[in-house]
């Protein structure tokens, strides 16, 4: 690693704070989750989910940050990271993942901090489980209208079905997906050397190639209205996925919504481009009464 790409100590440390890996069976799937401080019985519980195709360890640099003070757990959704694939995929079993694994670690009612698809989910599962949730914080999430335009954002690349020849070449071709900017090297090879596992003499990606294009929700106002917990919208200054108006919408329909709180010079993956401001906005959000 270059001097331009050395790790900070503060990821180092992070990383130190190593999880255990924890599964549980939900609907016939063995889902994977790690875990931090799961031990702590007397703290609040706290789960992290991630985004579409991705998994687990994008929280490995996040979570520590908040292990003294929580239990905390981050999950793989089925079809993802170290989780078993499905026939089928929907919003409501998704939720069900998300419900499975706060039952199983012993974290509810939880915080739920979601990004991106993770957080339409959360905000799902708490309106489909209300007694394991007790708060959510929607990151760049994608909470789409009856009257919403259609997307203007690319549609995720076709994955490549046949393995890369080694590592190397594998990781290689990881995006992110939208692109954006992004000087953290370190952070990216974290996570791209989570997100590939091998298989015969090559390297696949971890994901189910068969998952359906997010979101799965065509008009979540009834949904957003409905739900009676507090639940706080973060989004990325210069996010391609969200617009400040979205943002603004999403929570204007919320009974207990605040926000939009922007990370400035934040993009959609706040947590590999602004990770620690996304930390401090996260420790003052999850403080709230």
């Amino acid at each position: 690693m270059t001097e331009k790409t050395k790790a900070p100590a503060w990821f180092e440390h992070a990383l130190a704070q190593r999880p255990e890996s924890r599964f549980v069976l939900a609907d016939g799937a063995r889902l994977h989750y790690l875990g931090w401080g799961l031990e702590h019985a007397s703290r609040p519980g706290l789960l992290f989910v991630h985004g579409y195709r991705a998994h687990a360890h994008y929280w490995d640099f996040i979570a520590p940050c908040f292990a003294d003070r929580y239990r905390v757990a981050a999950i793989d959704l089925a079809g993802m990271g170290d989780s078993e694939r499905r026939p089928a995929y929907s919003a409501a079993s998704f939720a069900a993942d998300i419900a499975a694994v706060i039952h199983d670690a012993g974290l509810g009612p939880a915080a739920v901090v979601g990004h991106s698809f993770g957080g339409a989910r959360a905000l799902r599962a708490a309106a489909d489980f209300p007694d394991r949730i007790r708060h959510v914080v929607a990151i760049d999430s994608i909470c789409r209208f009856a009257d919403s335009p259609p997307s203007s954002a690319a549609p995720p690349r076709r994955p490549r079905l046949d393995p890369y020849p080694d590592f190397a070449s594998a990781r290689a071709r990881y995006r992110l997906t939208p692109e954006q900017p992004c000087d953290n090297d370190f952070l990216l090879d974290h996570v791209a050397r989570f997100s590939l596992r091998p298989q015969g003499q090559g390297w696949i990606w971890k994901f189910d190639p068969g998952l359906p294009p997010g979101p799965h929700e065509p008009d979540m106002e009834g949904l957003l209205r409905g739900l009676e917990i507090p639940v706080d919208y973060v989004r990325g200054e210069f996010s391609t996925v969200i617009r400040p108006q979205d943002a603004e919408r999403i929570v204007a329909c919320l009974r207990h919504g605040r926000g939009p709180v922007v990370i400035p010079q934040a993009y959609h993956y706040l947590m590999l481009d602004q990770p620690l401001a996304l930390v401090a906005a996260l420790r003052a959000l999850l403080a709230r009464p």
